[in-house]
């Protein structure tokens, strides 16, 4: 509840400050970890939605398990090609997975997704 009234507010930022980002960043993190899974799932859809989502935040949903992340993995603007693959490296199988079925994959993206194809 506290979790999802935090990301309404900052959903409701219309062009968040570099204080609003940085004290949402500082909120969300405590609060998403003393969360119920399906209070996380609600906030991170929400959020995959945003086109301002700090990215330590980014980096944060992206690093959950798959359960929870492959929303914003799938359609979060908010994660970069360096972001992306990091992810796809260091989250395993399922991660690259979801990354796949992003509908803007840049073409470096899609090279070190291949590239880790061969890995597996």
């Amino acid at each position: 509840m506290v979790l999802m009234a935090t990301v309404t507010n900052f959903e409701n930022v219309p062009l968040p400050s570099k204080t609003d980002l940085r004290q949402f960043a500082e909120l969300f993190m405590p609060l998403f970890n003393a969360s119920t899974d399906e209070a996380k799932r609600e906030a991170i859809a929400a959020l995959s939605q945003h086109p301002n989502v700090p990215s330590a935040v980014a980096f944060f949903i992206a690093c959950q398990p798959i359960s929870l992340a492959a929303p914003f993995l799938i359609a979060s603007k908010c994660l970069d090609d360096d972001t992306l693959i990091t992810i796809a490296r260091t989250q395993g199988a399922a991660h690259a997975r979801a990354i796949v079925r992003r509908e803007d994959l840049s073409p470096t993206v899609i090279d070190a997704l291949v590239g880790l194809r061969h890995i597996e």
